[in-house]
């Protein structure tokens, strides 16, 4: 579900008094259980209302069992709303919508004039008294989301506590690097390419967004770009381009599957470049056979990732005990098996791209020195160090011949290790899952049957 996205939009409507305590936004599994407007209201002890047109609110993941119930049903059950909620909260901040809020688009944005009576203050503020009414002690976890402005806050509210952030169209929140860099959770903006806002045309989005930004190529021009209404999903709910091709993956709960989405997004990056080089000549034709190698290991890298968190959502339907469909699938002796085979494949990819790019990088170098090889015996008066000051001044060198290029290799090498650690665990808990739902099923067989 595109939970996020329909929060995002939801808040819009909190300014217009439309946002209520206990309402269930359309399209989520969540239920409003707090909402802010500075124009009217105070954050924790504050004297008056800071009145910068910040608007946000705090939701709440429903329990399995109460996510069919309408608003008005789960306000009837005993102990709302807490008997109804699980720990998962989110606060959803609201994008542009006054005269106001482009004051702070420009200001606390586009000029980093960010200050205590302004509205990231109170975007920060209100999520540190939320942590104090629901805290991490207790076991609750907070993520953000917005869209334009909203994004931009959410970002910015959630690099400073440490939280998971999804956000639309977001503006740059304008933070250092370093912050961004000791962030430990995970970042992610989703925008329309021709988006003038996250483009930078206005407030630099992209170029000060440090973190996952991945764009889509939607059908049509909203607004220049920025509609949250031009994204669209597919069955899944993964996002897809105008063309129905996958750009963004998500878990079925309204988070993005980060790993795979990556790697999708090095899939059409090679793609488009393929048909780059394809009219470019004879001498592109090994560049285009290890692009399409790559993209072939990526592809089994995808479908066994998918694989392993399909994997993981059967064992863990039925929220506790084991279900009938988990029972026959664990006295199937493949269960097992789909865990070590998927993870066998994986390391296989893994080992062959690696070796893709490492040839890739003896090769520019081997060039590199057949090429200064060459020269130098064209011209046997001159010393090495003069050859290689003769061709730095005509910007022939090295580092942009071999060390430049390089490093995108190594980049990707570096990917290929996080990612391979992720799938590792990813694994390695699937199995741990496996394990106990048997331990359990042998365990009751024992208490029923003495066996």
């Amino acid at each position: 579900m595109d939970q996020n996205r329909y929060l995002s939009e939801f808040i819009y409507q909190l300014e217009s008094s439309k946002v209520n305590y206990g309402d269930k936004p359309l399209g989520t599994n969540h239920i409003v259980i707090g909402t802010l407007n500075t124009d009217k209201d105070k954050i924790g002890n504050e004297s008056k209302p800071k009145e910068n047109s910040m608007q946000a609110m705090v939701v709440a993941e429903l329990k399995d069992q109460y996510k069919a119930f309408d608003d008005e049903e789960l306000m009837k059950v005993n102990g709302f709303p807490d008997s109804v909620i699980t720990k998962n909260l989110t606060i959803a901040y609201a994008g542009t919508t006054s005269l106001k809020d482009w004051h702070t688009n420009l200001g606390e944005i586009g000029r980093s004039n960010k200050h205590s009576n302004g509205a990231f203050a109170s975007a920060l503020n209100y999520a540190r008294e939320i942590e104090k009414q629901y805290p991490k002690s207790d076991g609750y976890t907070i993520s953000t989301t917005g869209h334009s402005l909203g994004g931009a806050k959410a970002l910015f509210v959630a690099a400073i506590n440490g939280y998971d952030s999804v956000t639309y169209g977001a503006a740059g929140p304008g933070l250092a690097q370093a912050l961004f860099d000791n962030h430990n959770g995970t970042l992610i903006n989703i925008y329309d390419t021709s988006d003038v806002v996250t483009s930078g045309l206005f407030t630099g989005g992209k170029g000060m967004l440090p973190i996952n930004s991945f764009g889509i190529d939607n059908p049509g021009w909203q607004t220049a770009g920025h509609s949250l209404d031009q994204f669209r999903v597919d069955k899944e709910g993964n996002y897809i381009d105008k063309h129905g091709q996958i750009i963004v993956y998500v878990d079925g709960n309204g988070g993005i599957l980060l790993a795979p989405t990556l790697w999708q997004q090095t899939l059409l990056e090679n793609e488009a470049m393929i048909k780059l080089l394809a009219v470019s000549g004879e001498h592109t034709l090994d560049e285009i056979k290890r692009l399409k190698e790559e993209n072939e290991w990526l592809k089994v890298q995808i479908k066994e990732f998918l694989t392993l968190k399909e994997l993981g959502k059967k064992l863990t339907a039925s929220g506790g005990g084991l279900s009938q469909s988990e029972k026959i699938y664990l006295e199937d002796s493949q269960a097992f098996a789909v865990v070590r085979t998927a993870a066998s494949k994986f390391d296989e990819a893994m080992s062959n791209v690696r070796v893709i790019y490492q040839n890739g990088i003896t090769e520019l170098e081997e060039l590199w020195n057949d090429w200064l090889g060459r020269v130098r015996n064209y011209t046997p008066h001159l010393t090495y160090n003069e050859v290689i000051e003769t061709l730095a001044e005509v910007n022939c060198t090295k580092w942009e011949i071999v060390d430049e290029p390089t490093q995108e290799f190594r980049d990707k090498i570096r990917q290929i290790d996080q990612m391979s650690e992720q799938f590792q665990t990813l694994a390695d808990e699937i199995t741990r899952k496996i394990n106990e739902m048997v331990t359990s099923d042998k365990e009751l067989a024992n208490q029923l049957f003495g066996v």
